[in-house]
Parts: structure tokens; sequence; C-alpha cells
């Protein structure tokens, strides 16, 4: 027995100097890490891991999928449409109608490799998804336009661009935001959202998702990103939040995870209703490493 605990905290003294070694010596560029990981993360830790390796699996293309392509897609045309429509109700809904049209006509184009061998009419059904509610979109980003707050924003959006590729050295973090907007003179990043919008705000996740963008905007201006804005392309509602030091705080901290995670360390398994559909979720079950702790 003694024998057993001296080899065991051997095996313990060997692993944390191996990893000790491994971060001084041989990790002297931070691991790199992607808004999108942190968006996954977010999600759920363990995919962070499934997704950084070899191992992971491309996600099954699903009708609610294509959907997502659909609107992330239209959301990016809002600013536009206002800023045409704004005054103009019916004319503003048949130009959404157009985007539509136009959106399921190009979607295989934009993405041929996740759509690929996807039938036509699968493409029509999804779209006609999107029309079901696309007058209640509408109506929402008119309200939007109409109210004290939103008419200003409408001005600002006018400077929407698609986003491109940003990188920063010093947070080891690269990303694309959905979009970027010149608010007040300040480069600031715009994500479009396909889910369900809360009643108020941003969800938490997505307050994180805008704000690392932010920090990374930050990296090629000489100024602060003090706001941004998210998009909720389903419902058509277009809000603008501020940046808080807490918001910074958090997405620091999350990188630091993800990074650990991309280095070798499994994240302990957190389990939810959404665990049946994850498509890494039959190798989901393993538990993490003696070793993976010491990461």
């Amino acid at each position: 027995m003694h024998n057993f605990h001296t080899e065991s905290n051997h095996l313990i003294i060997y692993i944390m100097f191996y990893i000790l070694y491994k971060n001084m010596f041989l990790n002297k560029h931070k691991t790199g890490v992607n808004v999108s990981e942190i968006v996954l993360y977010l999600s759920c830790p363990r995919k962070v891991y499934y997704a950084s390796r070899a191992s992971s699996v491309p996600s099954p293309v699903t009708l609610s999928y294509i959907e997502h392509l659909i609107l992330k897609e239209m959301g990016m045309s809002y600013p536009e449409l206002l800023n045409m429509y704004s005054s103009k109700d019916e004319e503003f809904f048949k130009a959404l109608e157009a985007l539509l049209s136009r959106t399921a006509a190009e979607v295989m184009l934009i993405y041929p490799a996740e759509l690929k061998g996807i039938p036509a009419d699968i493409i029509d059904e999804a779209a006609g998804n999107v029309l079901s509610g696309l007058r209640a979109v509408s109506d929402n980003l008119l309200s939007f336009a109409y109210s004290e707050a939103g008419s200003g924003l409408v001005l600002q959006l006018g400077s929407f661009k698609p986003g491109s590729l940003f990188h920063s050295e010093r947070l080891g973090l690269s990303g694309i935001p959905g979009g970027t907007v010149n608010m007040d003179g300040i480069i600031s990043p715009v994500i479009i959202k396909t889910g369900q919008c809360p009643e108020n705000g941003l969800w938490v996740n997505d307050r994180l998702h805008v704000a690392s963008l932010a920090m990374l905007l930050e990296e090629s201006g000489a100024s602060a990103v003090r706001s941004c804005i998210a998009t909720y392309a389903r419902q058509g509602v277009i809000r603008r939040m501020n940046i808080r030091s807490d918001d910074r705080r958090q997405v620091l901290n999350v990188i630091s995870k993800v990074r650990k995670i991309k280095e070798g360390s499994m994240p302990d398994r957190k389990q939810s209703a959404l665990c049946d559909k994850c498509v890494y979720c039959d190798r989901c079950d393993v538990q993490p490493s003696l070793a993976s702790k010491f990461f």
C-alpha cells in the first residue's frame, strides 16, 4: 500500500513538472482563440474541446439551420432597408419579401459547402417558415425606426458594413463580426442572432459575444468601443448595448478557459436539455483525466 501511494505521488509530481516544462518552453506563443470559440464555449465548454480536435464531426443540416442562414443574411440588409423605406409601411414589407426571395435564391451560392446536396424544395420550405413571421419583423423594424431612440440609431446604421477579419496579438484573439457601424466616430461591432430575443436588452451570452468583438476592434482603432448593436433577425429587433467593465472581465476569463481547453484540458460535462441533440453526445460520457486538471 505504501509503495502504491508513493508511486501515485511520483506520478502526480511528474505530470506537474511536465506541464510546467510545456508551459515554459513549448508554449512561447499564446494559443489562438477565435470569437466563434467563445460563443461555442458559452453554449457548452465541451464543444470547444471536441471541435478543436480532428475527431470533431460536422453538424447535420436541418431545416432550422437553413432558416438560420437565411435570417442571418437578411439581418445584414435590415439597416439598408430601414434607411430606404422607414416612412413607407407597405413598401417596407414588400422590400422585405423581395429580400427574402433573393436570399433564398442566393443562400446555396453563399454557403455551398454547408448546403451541398440539399434539395431546392428544402430551401423553399425554410424560406416559407421565415415568410410566416415576416409581417411581425416588418412591424418591429418600423416601430424601432419610429421610436425616439431608434430614429437616431437608424442613421448610424446607414454606415453598416459586412464584417471582415480582425486580429489582436495582445489578446491572442481573432474573429469576424456580423458587421460594423460608425457610432459617434468609433467603429463598433454588430452581431446578428437568429434565435428568440429576450424581452429586454441582450441575452448574457450575446452580451459577452459582442463585448469580445468590441475588445477585438479596439486593437485596430485608437478609441475604446463603448457600445455595440445586436440584431435579432427572426423578430426584427435591433438593440444598442453599452459595454460594461464586467462584460470585459468575463470575456477575458472565457478566453483564458477556451485557451486551456484547446491546450488539452477537458472541462466537466454540464447536462442540459440540448445534450440529446448535440453532435458530440455519443462521445461525451468520458470523465476529465487527472492530467487535464493541471492545465
